[in-house]
């Protein structure tokens, strides 16, 4: 029996028990229910509005590895649904985690100007076509995709009997359909998603089939991942509005300022399976932790690019008072600022300095990895002050984590590397 293995996927299916409970709990306290204008709902409950999003961001966030621990023992019967859901949780289920985050600024918008010219400001946000096409699409379809092919899979895979099928189905269903409803219509749906989750997670828990290895192609797809994800940043930087040595504001070049934002968010994500390859070779507790860091803060981190588009509005739609008192607003939510910003810049920087250093404990690569690692966090928080400076990072980030990329080749027939015990 893999161990690690089973000690992460074990994780995962915690991960598959909470979430459910969290949507639950973030449908229950939503202030926008019912029939009347959202911004107006908001308005009037603020700090409430915050609550729900903090709590449904949390909740399709735990639901990445809680979907990617039903669907890591598949291999043979069940392997199509289950591709095709692990690559809508990895890129689409985790860009939907960080649409939820728009309505942070939608809400400090709503709670400072009149309806009218939160009107103008939603129609400017409906113009960016990166938004659209980078986020909105790949996030809807993903979500979809994920919560209707993971049950789908696990019951093709015999992992479960057709009961959880119907019954997760049931309750995407309700919630697809009534999330917005007055309660308690509302709450059906995650009350039952929650309960199937629950059941679900419970009977696999002993399960010996969670701790077989996964299909080789994954490690492949995250080597490539590792390698396109600096290369992401790098043109996220290069598309920054500015020049060389200075970053402007958006509302100067938007057009521009809407690519970097894809690309920053698409250079983060792809962190995800990259950093599940490599903690995957490793076995041991630091291995596991180091990947757990990572991997929760990225899924926070990536999402918060998308606040980006939402400030580029605010700058192109109210005049420069009226900007003020919305990011004063904004930043007065301590929920947010604690629960989420705070864990997605720790949880991503530490994280991606923690899975080299764990890698190279294990033999998988040289102690310098960690090193430049580091290096490129820390250009990327004190040297990003223009495009060309910018670079520094991802080229760092990519030194660092190129030669693990090539290592993974090994993935297809070793065993997880075992760290020496003088470690």
């Amino acid at each position: 029996m893999n161990a690690p293995t089973l000690l992460r996927r074990r994780a995962g299916l915690v991960c598959l028990a909470v979430a459910p409970m969290l949507l639950l709990l973030a449908t229950a306290a939503d202030p926008g229910l019912g029939e009347g204008a959202w911004d107006r709902m908001v308005a009037a409950d603020p700090d409430g509005a915050v609550l729900h999003t903090v709590l449904l961001h949390w909740a399709y966030v735990l639901f990445v590895p809680g979907f990617l621990a039903v669907l890591g023992p598949i291999r043979a019967r069940g392997r199509v649904p289950a591709t095709i859901a692990w690559a809508a949780t990895l890129c689409g289920l985790a860009t939907f985690a960080g649409l939820v985050l728009t309505d942070v600024t939608a809400i400090a918008v709503a709670a400072t100007v009149a309806p009218e010219t939160f009107a103008s400001f939603e129609a400017r946000v409906d113009t960016y076509t990166w938004m659209s096409v980078g986020w909105q699409l790949p996030g809807l379809v993903g979500w979809v995709l994920a919560f209707v092919l993971t049950p789908i899979a696990a019951v093709r895979a015999r992992l479960t009997g057709w009961w959880y099928a119907v019954a997760a189905l049931a309750g995407f269903g309700l919630y697809f359909l009534f999330a917005i409803s007055p309660v308690p219509l509302s709450l059906t749906g995650p009350a039952l998603l929650s309960v199937a989750n629950v059941v679900l997670a419970i009977r696999l828990w002993r399960d010996p089939a969670l701790a077989g290895e996964a299909p080789a192609w994954r490690a492949t797809a995250g080597a490539v991942c590792l390698v396109a994800a600096p290369v992401a940043l790098a043109v996220g930087v290069l598309t920054m509005p500015g020049t060389a040595t200075r970053i402007d504001p958006f509302h100067t070049a938007p057009d521009v300022a809407q690519a970097s934002a894809f690309f920053l968010h698409l250079g983060w994500l792809l962190f995800v399976p990259g950093v599940l390859a490599v903690t995957r070779r490793i076995a041991g507790r630091f291995g596991l932790v180091a990947g757990g860091v990572a991997v929760l803060g990225l899924l926070h981190w990536n999402g918060l690019m998308i606040g980006d588009y939402l400030g580029l509005a605010v700058e192109q739609t109210l005049d420069p008072a009226t900007q003020d008192q919305v990011t004063a607003a904004a930043d007065g939510y301590a929920l947010f600022a604690l629960a989420v910003a705070l864990p997605a810049m720790i949880g991503a920087l530490l994280g991606l300095i923690l899975v080299p250093l764990a890698a190279a404990r294990a033999g998988l690569t040289r102690w310098w990895a960690p090193a430049l690692a580091a290096l490129g966090v820390a250009a990327f928080l004190m040297l990003t002050t223009g495009r060309l400076t910018g670079l520094l990072a991802p080229a760092l980030l990519l030194a660092a984590y190129g030669p693990l990329a090539w290592s993974l080749r090994a993935s297809r027939t070793a065993p997880p590397a075992v760290v020496p015990a003088a470690a």
